[in-house]
Parts: C-alpha cells; sequence; structure tokens
C-alpha cells in the first residue's frame, strides 16, 4: 500500500516537474524506500532475537522441571522400596494398609511419568500454565508421600 501511495506521487509528480527536479524526487523516493526496508529488517532482526531468548528460557526451564520430576520420582521409588520391605514382616492389617499406600505411590509416580512425557513431547500449550499446572501436580505429590 506505501509503495503504491509513492508510486502514484512520484508519477504524478513527474508529469509537473523539470528533469532535474525529476531526479531529486526519484533519488528521495529511492532514499525513503532504502529506510523503509532498512527499519523492516532491523525489527525482523529483533523480533528473532526476541525469540531465540525465549527459546533458550524455555528450554532451561524445561531442564530444571525434568530434574524436578527425576528427583520425586527418586523418592517415590525409594519409598515404594520401603514399603516392599515393610510388607515382608507386616500383619495382615499393616499389610492392607502398607498396599494402599503402595498403590497411591504408583499412582503418584504414574502421574509424573505422564508430566514427564508431556513436557517432552512437542505438545503446545500456554508455556505459563503448563508450568504453573506441572509445579501444582508436583506439589500435591510431595503432600500425598509425606
Amino acid at each position: 500500500m506505501k509503495n503504491l501511495i509513492i508510486a502514484f506521487i512520484v508519477v504524478s509528480t513527474f508529469f509537473s516537474c523539470s528533469r532535474n527536479e525529476k531526479k531529486d524526487i526519484a533519488e528521495k523516493t529511492q532514499d525513503a524506500q532504502d529506510l523503509v526496508e532498512s527499519k523492516a529488517d532491523s525489527v525482523v532482526d529483533d523480533l528473532k532475537d526476541g525469540a531465540e531468548e525465549a527459546s533458550q528460557s524455555i528450554l532451561l526451564e524445561k531442564e530444571a522441571l525434568v530434574s524436578k520430576i527425576d528427583d520425586k520420582k527418586d523418592e517415590i521409588n525409594k519409598k515404594l522400596k520401603e514399603a516392599d520391605e515393610e510388607i515382608k514382616n507386616a500383619t495382615i492389617q499393616e499389610k492392607a494398609r502398607l498396599a494402599s499406600k503402595k498403590k497411591e505411590l504408583q499412582n503418584s509416580l504414574d502421574e509424573l511419568d505422564k508430566a514427564l512425557n508431556d513436557l517432552k513431547s512437542e505438545k503446545k500449550r500456554d508455556w505459563k500454565d503448563f508450568k504453573k499446572d506441572l509445579n501444582k501436580q508436583i506439589d500435591k505429590i510431595q503432600e500425598k508421600i509425606q
């Protein structure tokens, strides 16, 4: 649209100007187009730089979340082993209670595995919402296993 307007101004001005004036107008028009292109290129470069920084930040956050999930999984696996050992020497009532606890721990482990798969997959949704939901889920699991 801008190019069309510039072209119209140039053409209409050409008909009413001398040869030197036409040359001067053409040069000024070219300078204006060059300036617009330069500014547009600068904006594109700035956007690319910002996108790269955001992408790098998200990768770092993902790595931190993967580490957090792995730590919780290790903690749950340790508690599962402890429950297995306790079940061996437990009374029938204690075995039922420990089996229930073990099932709850296994469910928590399954939830973490699913969260880890979601984090590693390419499913995209708003990163801030995903991160907030995942942290809430990890906090709930932490409450369950304590």
